[in-house]
Order: C-alpha cells, then sequence, then structure tokens
C-alpha cells in the first residue's frame, strides 16, 4: 500500500478537489430557484379595492389610450415632482402593456439561469444559495422602506395625482405596486455590491497583511519603501477585480465590460505588487525587479479614483427617471421612494464629489511638483541595508 503525503491539508491540490467534488454534489442533488420576491402588496396601496378578472385587459387599454393625455395635477409643493413621476410611470406601463396586454398578472414561469459556460454554470451551483438568500434578506428591508415611504405626505400627493389619472381601482393599484417593487428589485444588486465594499473595507486589515509581505520580499534589494502603500492599493484592486470577474459571470449582459474591466485592475495589482522593469537592448531583452516610490503610487491611485469619480459623476447627472442608475436606486432603497427622482440628494453628491476630487487634485499637483531627496542619512540606512560602503557616496551627495 502506497503512502500519499500532503504537505498541510489544505494543500492547493486538495482544495482544488474539494472544490470541485462540492460543484458537482450542489449541480446534481441541489435544484436552487430563484424566490418569488414582492415588494408591494397591491391591497397596501389603496384600502377596500376591488381588483378586476385576471383575463380583463381594459385597464391596459385605457392606460395606453391615455398615454397622450395632459397630466393635471392637485396644486401642492409636490406638484413639479409629481408630474415627472407620473410621466414616468405612465411611460412605463405603456410599454409593458404593449409587450403584454396582462403584464400584471403573468403567470409564473421559471428563469433560465446564467449557464451558457462551464463558469457560469460553476459559479451560480456555488453562489444560489447565498445570492438568493441575501436577496430576500435586503428584499426585506426595501419592502419596509417602501412602506414607510407609503405613510408619507408625499406618497399621498403623488397618489391622490395618480388615481386621479388612471381611476381609483385595484388595477390602478396593483399597476403601482408593481411599479415600485420592479425598481426595488433593480435596487437589490446595487444593495449588495455596497455590502461587498464595505465588508472588503473592514477586513481590509487582514488581507494585506500578507500583501505587504510579499511586496516587501519583492522589494528587498531596493528597502521596503512604498510597500504598504502598494499592498493596500493592491487590495482595493484585487477587490474590483474580483466584483467585475463575477459580475461577468453572473450577469451575461454585461461580461465583456465586466471581464475588460477585471483584467484591467488584476494586471495593475499585479504591477503595483510586484512590480518589473523590462531592459530592451541589441542582444536581448531582460526583466528586472523594480520598485515603486510612493509618489507614483499615490499618482497611479488618484487616477484610478478620479476614473470612477467619472463614472458616478455620469450616473448622478445623465440618470433618467425611467431607466435608473444604479447610485439612483441606491438613493431610493434608501429613501424608499422608487417613484420620484432624487434631485436633491444627487445634487449633494455630485457636489460633494467635485469637491473632494478638487482637493485630491490640488494635493497632487503639490505632491508633483515637490521634488525632494533623500538626505544623507536616509542614503547611508540604505546602504548600510545593502552592505556597502557608504563614505564615498554620502560624500559625494553632500
Amino acid at each position: 500500500m502506497s503512502n500519499v503525503s500532503l504537505n498541510g491539508p489544505w494543500r492547493l491540490g486538495t482544495v482544488i478537489v474539494a472544490l470541485v467534488a462540492l460543484l458537482f454534489g450542489l449541480s446534481y442533488f441541489g435544484r436552487v430557484k430563484e424566490p418569488i420576491l414582492e415588494l408591494v402588496q397591491p391591497a397596501k396601496m389603496l384600502d377596500k379595492a376591488k381588483f378586476a378578472f385576471p383575463g380583463d385587459t381594459s385597464f391596459g387599454d385605457r392606460v395606453v389610450n391615455r398615454s397622450a393625455f395632459a397630466v393635471i395635477l392637485h396644486h401642492s409643493e409636490y406638484s413639479a415632482a409629481n408630474a415627472n413621476a407620473l410621466e414616468s410611470v405612465r411611460s412605463w406601463a405603456a410599454n409593458q402593456f404593449h409587450q403584454d396586454p396582462r403584464f400584471l398578472h403573468p403567470v409564473i414561469l421559471p428563469k433560465p439561469v446564467a449557464s451558457s459556460t462551464f463558469l457560469n454554470a460553476s459559479a451560480y451551483n456555488l453562489l444560489a444559495v447565498p445570492y438568493y438568500l441575501s436577496s430576500q434578506v435586503l428584499g426585506g428591508f426595501l419592502s419596509a422602506r417602501i412602506e414607510t415611504y407609503c405613510q408619507s405626505q408625499s406618497f399621498k400627493a403623488f397618489a391622490d395625482d395618480y388615481y386621479e389619472l388612471l381611476g381609483k381601482d385595484g388595477e390602478a393599484a396593483t399597476l403601482l405596486a408593481r411599479y415600485q417593487s420592479d425598481r426595488g428589485k433593480a435596487a437589490i444588486n446595487p444593495l449588495l455590491s455596497l455590502v461587498y465594499f464595505i465588508v472588503a473595507f473592514l477586513s481590509a486589515p487582514v488581507w494585506t497583511r500578507p500583501l505587504r509581505r510579499v511586496a516587501t520580499l519583492w522589494r528587498a534589494p531596493f528597502g521596503p519603501d512604498g510597500a504598504s502603500a502598494a499592498a493596500a492599493f493592491s487590495y482595493a484592486l484585487i477587490c474590483l477585480a474580483t466584483f467585475y470577474f463575477s459580475q461577468a459571470v453572473l450577469v451575461e449582459s454585461t461580461a465583456a465590460q465586466s471581464i475588460l474591466a477585471g483584467i484591467t485592475c488584476g494586471a495593475l495589482a499585479i504591477y503595483m505588487l510586484l512590480p518589473v522593469q523590462v531592459i530592451v537592448d541589441a542582444q536581448e531583452v531582460l526583466t528586472l525587479r523594480h520598485t515603486l516610490t510612493n509618489k507614483r503610487i499615490m499618482v497611479c491611485a488618484w487616477v484610478v479614483a478620479s476614473l470612477f469619480c467619472i463614472q458616478f459623476l455620469t450616473w448622478l447627472k445623465q440618470g433618467v427617471l425611467t431607466d435608473p442608475d444604479p447610485l439612483t436606486l441606491l438613493i431610493c432603497g434608501f429613501i424608499g421612494d422608487f417613484i420620484h427622482e432624487p434631485v436633491a440628494v444627487k445634487h449633494f453628491l455630485a457636489t460633494a464629489i467635485a469637491v473632494l476630487w478638487s482637493a485630491t487634485f490640488a494635493l497632487m499637483l503639490r505632491t508633483l511638483a515637490h521634488r525632494g531627496t533623500d538626505s544623507t542619512k536616509e542614503i547611508q540606512k540604505k546602504l548600510a541595508a545593502l552592505n556597502l560602503p557608504s563614505s564615498d557616496t554620502a560624500n559625494s551627495v553632500k
């Protein structure tokens, strides 16, 4: 009988085999179904409402026919916001009724899962259960926020104008509930992304320690300068790359863009952690270890942060109510109002981003303009670490 030796229970090969066995078991024995989330109950939109027979399409015809009518509003402080909100609801409803006249009472059919490649199928079997459980928890949170907003004066003013336009019946209440519920479900993924980045930020001290050791060992011939900054920035880039690759696997519609962003973040993280210098001459190509100063790492981090600020500002400035962006969905989720566009909050966030970016831009200009040189003591310390004589070099610096 041959003896099989393993270098510890967490050997890489053992982990891979165990993971594949787990995935196979989940795919064969498990059959996870997406839960049906109904964040808003139509009965809570209108008391004692009478609901039509599911096959009745008269309400849909009424919505489509009235899509060209002018909106008559009750005068209130919410009139301007209600006009835009009603137009958004009406346009969304008319489009839905054009596609399916009975979309308010659909037949619930199982949706196909992302399984076009072995990566999609494996990721679904591994992540479906925690994803659906997290979605249900966040769905409960959003449902509570929407219910709280429905007790506000803003919603009551909108409801008066809404029922004046479409009629005060059960179908109108169902349409309003469906609109809010669909917007709420669209906000679940942005909320999950926010939770992911919060967890990544809180666990940063744990994961940056091994990265700092790797960066220090790689920079050993040059000294530890820049190792801590490189570890922190590399960790942030690794979190971004993981997020984009997960999005590419789970959301097939954005796979190409997500893979490109993931590769960019991953490659930059590796270079920040393990920088190299390529020297090409007439005879050969050399790839040597290299180091990055804190200033260079700071510039790279500022550039990446600026690109994300541009993306956030594009969302805040160019987003529309009929097709809300992730930031708008996040804001609406915390407020509980998926009917009105949060103009004031978006303006505040855009201003805050602009102010913070301007401050960091001024700091970056100051950093680039300052050309500091190492003192004699610092040079002697570096040479001592390399076990080289420092007297001649120190005198030359003086």
